[in-house]
């Protein structure tokens, strides 16, 4: 794993292979899985898997690996990696059971079109050494489905991450207690490497609750990306929040509520100013959301008079400027 992920959130607005396994071709059928093996054809488990100190590899295109309701456990110390290892594949699909105590639940790297769900992604802990950290980060890739999961308790980055990644679609999951760090750890993140953004994103029908700091956050030059109809509650900081350079995003149709009350706090949706050299967030669009009983402000633009922003129809008890008050 190349570790070209991330530096703490407040600067950055600024093979594991034991054995394979070989089952016959055709339809999954319950088969027996150890720690470390990597798949190569369509599987489903027979029985829990751990505590591995190396999780799976996926090591073929177009498998499904279906948990069949088992666990995959590693162990509470960091340097398991992923539970699940996506590397350079195409058409993965991992379901229906529990990764847990790995440093990711699964890991996407590189690679297109894999989808993650109905997977319960709990108390995976990684380090920043690591460059882990979540219940599902995503590295460089593109066209994935992270959808129908339960995602709790991961750290110290994030429940879900997608890392220099477009056109990648999160839906209908619940991200709860993701809360390792007060300064990093966040329910949602849409992260850039550099100058190299995530765009063009989906975000949609979550909830996002308890986070250690923000429910959801665009990265700087985040662009384009869409984040409509989640509700995200009770997070730390900021429910929603854009950083410096996010451009033509789309915040529609979100509630962001109770947010703020933690040690920063926050607001619920803030489009924050230009940092150094990255100018402020321009051309987004925050329309028809929800903010109330946050603990700063509902609707915030850190963009004198809200710039090139666009707000409409946003019901909120407290905002600054008034522009976010826009009809």
């Amino acid at each position: 794993m190349n570790l070209y992920r991330r530096t703490l959130i407040y600067s950055s607005a600024l093979a594991l292979v034991a054995t394979t396994l070989v089952v016959g071709a055709g339809p999954a059928s319950a088969a027996h899985v150890a720690c470390g093996q990597t798949i190569t054809v369509s599987t489903t488990l027979d029985s829990d898997v751990g505590p591995c100190s190396t999780g799976l590899t996926i090591g073929a295109n177009n498998v499904t690996l279906d948990l069949n309701g088992f666990t995959l456990s590693g162990t509470p110390a960091t340097g398991d990696g992923p539970g699940v290892d996506i590397t350079g594949r195409t058409g993965v699909t991992v379901r229906n059971g529990t990764i847990t105590q790995f440093d990711a639940g699964v890991a996407i790297t590189g690679g297109s079109g894999n989808t993650v769900t109905y997977l319960r992604l709990l108390d995976n802990r990684g380090s920043t050494a690591t460059d882990f950290g979540d219940g599902v980060a995503v590295f460089n890739s593109t066209g994935n489905t992270i959808s129908y999961n339960q995602v709790r308790n991961n750290g110290p980055y994030s429940g879900i991450s997608l890392i220099r990644s477009s056109n990648n679609l999160i839906e209908h999951n619940q991200i709860t207690g993701n809360n390792m760090a007060t300064n990093n750890t966040s329910g949602i993140r849409v992260e850039n490497v550099g100058t190299a953004a995530s765009n063009a994103n989906t975000i949609r029908y979550n909830l996002v609750q308890g986070s250690g700091l923000d429910g959801i956050q665009l990265f700087a030059r985040a662009s384009d990306n869409r984040v409509h109809n989640n509700s995200v509650l009770q997070n730390n900081r900021d429910g929603i929040t854009a950083f410096a350079g996010a451009s033509r995003n789309i915040i529609e149709d979100n509630q962001t509520r109770f947010n703020g009350f933690g040690p920063i706090p926050g607001n619920g949706i803030f489009i924050r100013s230009a940092v150094g050299t990255v100018p402020a967030p321009a051309n987004n669009i925050i329309r028809r959301n929800v903010s109330t009983n946050n603990a700063v402000l509902d609707l915030r633009d850190g963009t004198p008079n809200c710039g090139t922003n666009v707000w409409s129809a946003n019901q909120g008890n407290t905002g600054t400027p008034p522009c976010v008050f826009n009809p």
